[in-house]
C-alpha cells in the first residue's frame, strides 16, 4: 500500500522553506529601506544646519527672500528634529540657529498648510506632527489652531496639543491652557507644570483659579503664583491660609514663605496652629524664611507638637541653624521635656556642631570654652553618647584622651561608656 503521509510531509516542509525565504527577504528589504530613510533623513537635517549656519554667518535680516532657500522642502519631521534636537548625533541646532529657522519657518507659506493638517488630517499621527509642529514653530496666529484641536476628543491629541501650547508660552496660550483645566482634571499636573515656564504675566490669568470650587485646582493654582513669583497676589494667598482644605492652606504657607514678606507673618503664624500637620510643618518652615531669627519662640513653641512631621521640620530648621538656636537648644538639654530634649540632641548631632564644641573645649577662648562645656554637661544630662561617640571619633588618639578626661570630671559613667564604645575605633 502506498503512503501518503511522506508526499504530505515535503510539501509542508516546501511550504516552510518558502515561508523561511520570504521572511528573511522581507526583513533584509525592511532593514534597507530603514537605513535609507535614516541616511535620507540625515541629509536632509544636515543640508538645512548647513542652510541656516550660512544664514547666520551672513547676518542678513530673516525676510521671506532670504528664508526662502533656508527653509525650501523642509517638513514638518524635518522641522521638530532640529529644533527639538531629537537627532543632536547627526546634527546639533544651537539655540540663535534655531531662532532663525523658526523665524524663517514661520514667514513662509508652509504654516497654513500645517494648521489644515492639524485640524482635518485623516492620519492621527501626521495631525500630531503638524500640531507639535505648531507649537515648536511659535507662531502667534497657530494659537487660534491649537485652541481647536485641544478640545479634540482623542486623548494623543487633546494632550499634544497641549505640549505644543506649552511651547508658545504667550498669555492667550496660558488663557487656553488654564480654560481647559477647568474642563479636564486629567491634565492638572502637565499643564501646571508647562505653566511654570511661562512669563509671570501669565499670573494674572493663574489668580483666577485660587477661586476654583476643585480644591485641586486651588492648590496647583496657589503653587503656580508661587513659581512665578507673582507677589502681587501675596494678600490673596493670605487668604487661602483660610481655605477649606489643608492642602489649600499648606500650599499657601509654602507660597508666603517663598515670598519672603514680614507683613505675612501674622496669616503664617496662625497656621502654626492648624488642626492638620501638614499645614503646621508648611507654616514652621514659612515663618522662618519670613521672620528668620524673630520666629523662633513661636516655632519653637512646636517642638512637643502632637505630630511627629511637625517636630521633624522645627528639629531639620534647628539643624540647619543651628547657631542661632543654641539658647533654645540648652534650655531644651536642661528642661523636663523629653521630647524637646531628644530633638535638641538629634538636631546637634545632624549639624555637626558637637564637634565644634570639642574643638572648643580645646582649643578655644575662655569663654568659648565656658559656653562649650555648658553645652556639653547639658549633653552628658541628656545621655546624648551616640553623637558624642561619633564626634570623638573625629580627633586624634591624644585629644580623644583629653576629651574623655574633661567629660570623666563631669560625669564617669558617661566617659566609661564612650571609651569603651571607641575602644575599636583604630587612628
Amino acid at each position: 500500500m502506498y503512503n501518503y503521509h511522506t508526499d504530505l510531509i515535503w510539501i509542508v516542509d516546501k511550504i516552510l522553506l518558502y515561508l523561511v525565504i520570504l521572511t528573511g527577504l522581507l526583513t533584509i528589504f525592511y532593514s534597507l529601506a530603514k537605513e535609507y530613510r535614516w541616511k535620507r533623513r540625515s541629509r536632509a537635517l544636515l543640508n538645512i544646519k548647513k542652510n541656516i549656519y550660512e544664514l547666520a554667518l551672513s547676518g542678513k535680516k530673516t525676510d521671506n527672500n532670504v528664508c526662502l532657500s533656508a527653509v525650501s522642502g523642509i517638513t514638518p519631521q524635518q522641522f521638530l528634529d532640529a529644533t527639538t534636537n531629537r537627532n543632536r548625533e547627526v546634527a546639533f541646532f544651537n539655540e540663535s540657529e534655531q531662532k532663525i529657522l523658526k523665524s524663517c519657518f514661520i514667514s513662509s507659506e508652509k504654516l497654513s498648510g500645517i494648521e489644515r493638517t492639524a485640524v482635518s488630517s485623516w492620519s492621527k499621527w501626521r495631525r500630531i506632527e503638524a500640531i507639535l509642529t505648531l507649537g515648536y514653530a511659535q507662531g502667534p496666529l497657530s494659537v487660534n489652531t491649537l485652541k481647536k484641536t485641544i478640545s479634540d476628543k482623542d486623548f494623543d491629541i487633546a494632550y499634544f496639543s497641549i505640549i505644543a501650547l506649552g511651547q508658545i508660552k504667550s498669555v492667550l496660550s496660558a488663557r487656553i491652557l488654564l480654560d481647559f483645566v477647568k474642563k479636564r482634571s486629567l491634565y492638572h499636573y502637565r499643564i501646571f507644570s508647562l505653566l511654570e515656564s511661562f512669563p509671570p504675566g501669565v499670573a494674572d490669568e493663574v489668580i483666577g483659579l485660587t477661586s476654583s470650587p476643585d480644591q485641586e485646582v486651588r492648590g496647583w493654582a496657589v503653587k503656580l503664583i508661587c513659581r512665578l513669583k507673582a507677589l502681587q497676589y501675596c494678600q490673596r494667598i493670605e487668604e487661602l491660609t483660610r481655605d477649606k482644605s489643608a492642602e489649600v492652606r499648606a500650599s499657601a504657607c509654602v507660597c508666603l514663605g517663598e515670598f519672603g514678606r514680614k507683613g505675612s507673618a501674622g496669616a503664617i503664624v496662625k497656621c502654626l496652629t492648624d488642626d492638620f500637620w501638614m499645614v503646621r510643618a508648611s507654616a514652621v518652615k514659612a515663618l522662618f524664611k519670613v521672620l528668620g531669627k524673630e520666629g523662633l519662640p513661636e516655632i519653637m513653641a512646636r517642638i512637643n507638637d502632637g505630630s511627629l512631621s511637625v517636630i521633624e521640620s522645627v528639629k531639620a530648621l534647628m539643624a540647619g541653624n543651628i547657631e542661632i538656636c543654641l539658647p533654645y537648644v540648652e534650655d531644651f538639654l536642661y528642661g523636663e521635656d523629653e521630647m524637646a530634649r531628644r530633638t535638641s540632641v538629634e538636631a546637634l548631632e545632624a549639624s555637626g556642631y558637637i564637634i565644634k564644641l570639642f574643638r572648643d573645649i580645646l582649643t578655644g577662648r575662655e569663654k568659648d570654652k565656658d559656653a562649650a562645656m555648658y553645652l556639653l554637661k547639658g549633653l552628658i544630662v541628656s545621655c546624648a553618647y551616640a553623637g558624642l561617640e561619633v564626634s570623638l571619633l573625629n580627633f586624634s588618639l591624644d585629644e580623644r584622651r583629653r576629651i574623655l578626661d574633661i567629660i570623666r570630671d563631669i560625669d564617669e559613667p558617661t566617659a566609661g561608656i564612650l571609651e569603651k564604645n571607641i575602644a575599636g575605633h583604630k587612628g
